[in-house]
């Protein structure tokens, strides 16, 4: 309810509020049979009513007082009393079935182990390349095993799976002495290393340990619980990290492959749309807009890459207009993305309260 008190002049407010009455009486009057109006006497003055023949409570009341200063004009919103539309908002989404995530989770599962199994390739082939002294080698490696791993993007990280993480993907923030503390481990200190001139053969156990901390995580995997909110939630989250923690530099401050790490984060997403797409269809419409924005996201990096003569540029390599296409594709699939949680809902959506009928409120 939103009651209108007058704050004009006087005579200014008598003649706007004389305007609304007529108004609502001459609309009265011209419709015949269509309404019925009430006008009740009482000591705070007189309070007029119109109430429409299809039912709906007033839309509003006068109430005239004296001196005029006091006098109200009380308007009532209406909802679905429009003619000829639904008396109401259409329900809300049928929610999902929680056992109905166990497929898409799987089928994820399933293939995150394989980019393992891709990655654990790539670690081999860096310690190949550092015990042969292969800088330019080991680099290649080190970023082909970097693209692997990010493409583990909904992995939710708990627990064991958590710690492991921060051994093969942590960085040295928030490590007492930084890059020098012996709990910086995994790809990030091979990037320090390898990037900053260390001597290959020193960075030879730390290859070591990766490879150990990568095996150990592929056998945690499949027993690895994801909820349905959190899956749902991942879809958008994984690009949102990119943006924040890779084209920002944070994460790879000495290799500066952020639009690699992005690139994997594309894949990764669209892996989670791929194992959703069947709970997906006839969602609101969801799933074609994802599918048409992430294709766009694809299509504005390959662009860039051949640009690049096939390969992957580095944050520092883009151009000012690559960087700005790259944003404005990122923007419009992330867009698209945070639409997947809400049509994914595993609870039904709490209805809004109706207004009530004239007879249940309170007196003017």
């Amino acid at each position: 309810m939103c009651m209108v008190r007058p704050s004009l002049p006087g005579r200014m407010w008598w003649a706007l509020t004389a305007v609304l009455a007529a108004a609502v009486i001459v609309l009265v009057a011209t419709r015949p049979n269509s309404s019925t109006s009430h006008t009740q006497s009482g000591s705070a003055g007189r309070v007029a009513a119109v109430y429409p023949a299809f039912g709906s409570p007033a839309l509003a009341t006068y109430s005239e007082q004296a001196p005029h200063v006091s006098s109200a004009l009380n308007a009532y919103g209406l909802q679905g009393q429009v003619r000829g539309e639904a008396p109401a908002p259409p329900a809300s989404l049928i929610p999902v079935p929680a056992a109905a995530f166990n497929a898409p989770v799987a089928a994820y599962l399933s293939y995150s182990s394989h980019q393992l199994g891709l990655m654990e390739n790539q670690i081999s082939s860096l310690e190949g390349a550092l015990a042969a002294g292969d800088r330019s080698g080991a680099e290649g490696a080190w970023r082909g095993a970097f693209g692997d791993y990010l493409k583990l993007g909904a992995v939710y990280l708990e627990g064991q799976v958590a710690q492991l993480d921060q051994a093969i993907d942590g960085t040295p923030g928030g490590l007492a002495g930084g890059t020098s503390s012996p709990k910086f481990s995994g790809l990030h200190r091979l990037e320090f290393g390898l990037w900053t001139g260390q001597q290959l053969s020193s960075l030879e156990p730390w290859a070591h340990q990766l490879a150990a901390d990568v095996s150990r995580l592929r056998r945690a995997l499949p027993h690895l619980q994801i909820s349905p909110l959190d899956y749902a939630t991942r879809a958008h989250e994984i690009l949102e990290d990119a943006i924040r923690d890779l084209l920002s530099g944070t994460d790879v401050p000495w290799s500066g492959d952020g639009v690699l790490g992005t690139d994997a984060g594309v894949a990764a997403t669209g892996e989670v749309i791929d194992t959703l797409a069947p709970l997906l269809k006839n969602r609101e419409g969801t799933l074609p807009v994802v599918v048409e924005e992430l294709g766009g996201l694809r299509s504005t990096l390959s662009t860039i890459i051949v640009a690049h003569g096939g390969n992957v540029p580095t944050n520092g390599e883009l151009t000012q207009s690559q960087s700005e296409q790259l944003d404005a594709s990122l923007g419009q699939a992330l867009e698209a993305l945070a639409q997947v949680p809400g049509a994914l809902e595993t609870t039904r959506t709490p209805q809004i309260p109706q207004i009530p009928p004239a007879a249940a409120r309170p007196a003017q």
